[in-house]
């Protein structure tokens, strides 16, 4: 048993680096190339190090594998938040909860007698990616990462809640020989799927965002396929203001549209370069919200009642959509055009005609 779980481990360990290095030769960018070497280096250092059959390394060695090891939560959540949550999402409370669980493994594996609430920490932190996965699904226009998003879950995230939950709960022990071959041929099989899928050739592109500067590198042919009159037709619902309706989903515009959502997906995605449904919605929004800003008319209109009017129920997804599609609030908006306006007054106001 303990040999046949070093094997699995083994295996499991080679192909996470032989799947790095071909990644790292892929025009995907470098969040993507970045986040998949990282799990790649900390998920190996953690089978390394929990192995059923006792390695012997230097104390040196020991301690850095140990290290990695324990960033193995913070390198998941990347790779995981990388591919499913698209900028500009806020990703900051992500990373503060996969640094404190990684915090909590470091002074258990090293502290006598540390945290021995880890595992759950961990249940939370992987159960949390899970949901996150699947939810975000609603507002997914990307076809390949939106039919594989529960099973890619419960592959990445859902076999670490298994294996952390399993052991918070004292149905396997850690230190036993079953958890340990639980750990490897789970890594094993994910890593297989995960390669098979990536690597499969209706897979032409990473899923996760993509670097701009890389985007001239992938192929343009599903573009060119998009239903160019369904994308007209979208391009019309929009100039009519549909995008008005509050709690507008990719579900009812397919009903008012009467297609199938995931053709419409596909031609919002692939015809009009969206990768996310409410920031498709909301760059309409916000780029009425700005041209009221801007009139006189609406000079005395509250934030409220603009951000009720383009279609939002509520000033926090106002304000944060707002944010980051112009780069500030509405309010620092509304007064850097009131301070051009002026200055602007100014300087084409006449002169004086006793300085002339």
């Amino acid at each position: 048993m303990m040999y046949l779980d070093l094997a699995l481990r083994g295996g499991a360990v080679t192909m996470l680096f032989v799947f790095a290095l071909l990644m790292w030769r892929t025009p995907i960018g470098w969040e993507g190339r970045l986040s998949v070497a990282a799990l790649a280096v900390c998920k190996s250092a953690f089978l390394v190090t929990h192995a059923a059959l006792v390695l012997d390394f230097p104390p040196l060695v020991y301690s850095n594998l140990i290290l990695l090891s324990a960033l193995t939560p913070v390198a998941i959540t990347w790779f995981i938040v990388s591919i499913f949550l698209d900028g500009p999402t806020m990703r900051w409370p992500w990373g503060v909860a996969s640094m404190i669980t990684a915090g909590t493994f470091y002074i258990e594996m090293t502290v006598p007698g540390g945290f021995e609430f880890c595992t759950t920490i961990a249940s939370a932190l992987y159960g949390s990616l899970v949901l996150m996965a699947l939810w975000t699904a609603r507002d997914d226009l990307v076809e390949c990462r939106c039919r594989a998003r529960p099973a890619f879950a419960v592959a990445i995230a859902g076999l670490a809640f298994a294996l952390t939950g399993a052991h918070a709960i004292g149905a396997v022990s850690e230190g036993s020989v079953v958890f340990a071959l639980l750990q490897s041929l789970g890594t094993f099989t994910v890593c297989v799927a995960f390669a098979l899928w990536l690597l499969s050739p209706d897979m032409d592109q990473w899923p996760g965002q993509t670097d701009p500067a890389m985007e001239k590198h992938m192929p343009t042919s599903k573009i060119a396929d998009a239903d160019t009159a369904l994308i007209g037709r979208i391009t019309s619902a929009m100039s009519a203001g549909i995008w008005r309706e509050e709690g507008l989903t990719i579900g009812a515009l397919a009903a008012k549209l009467s297609v199938p959502e995931h053709r419409l997906r596909r031609a919002i995605n692939q015809g009009l370069g969206h990768r996310n449904f409410s920031s498709f919605v909301n760059r309409a929004r916000i780029e009425a919200a700005r041209k009221m800003l801007q009139d006189p008319e609406h000079m005395h209109s509250t934030m409220l009642e603009i951000a009720y009017d383009v279609g939002f129920s509520s000033m926090g997804p106002f304000n944060r959509a707002f944010r980051a599609e112009v780069g500030c609030s509405p309010t620092e908006y509304r007064r850097n055009v009131l301070t051009d306006g002026r200055a602007d007054s100014e300087r084409l106001s006449p002169i004086p005609a006793n300085l002339h």
